[in-house]
């Protein structure tokens, strides 16, 4: 006979759900916590050098001339994370 699956009970979720969260918020690292900002490494950044169809400049994290609002560090407009946003 086939088993059928386990399902958690709502709060039970919700308590394992947060649990995770505060793990990788402490995976983070000290960094990550003073600044509010993630490294460029955590958020998968590329630095490229010619424009492409998703790019920095047109993210609505991107503050001009060279800044983000969740990246650490100079980002080029030409750039590129995995939280790119439109």
């Amino acid at each position: 006979m086939p088993r059928t699956p386990r399902v958690l009970p709502r709060r039970q979720f919700l308590k394992r759900a947060l649990f995770g969260a505060l793990v990788a918020g402490a995976a983070a690292g000290p960094a990550c916590a003073q600044s509010g900002k993630m490294t460029k490494k955590q958020a998968g950044y590329i630095d490229r050098k010619k424009p492409a169809a998703q790019m920095c400049a047109q993210c609505l994290y991107y503050i001009n001339p060279d800044d983000c609002v969740i990246v650490q560090g100079p980002v080029r407009p030409t750039g590129w994370c995995t939280y790119y946003g439109d």
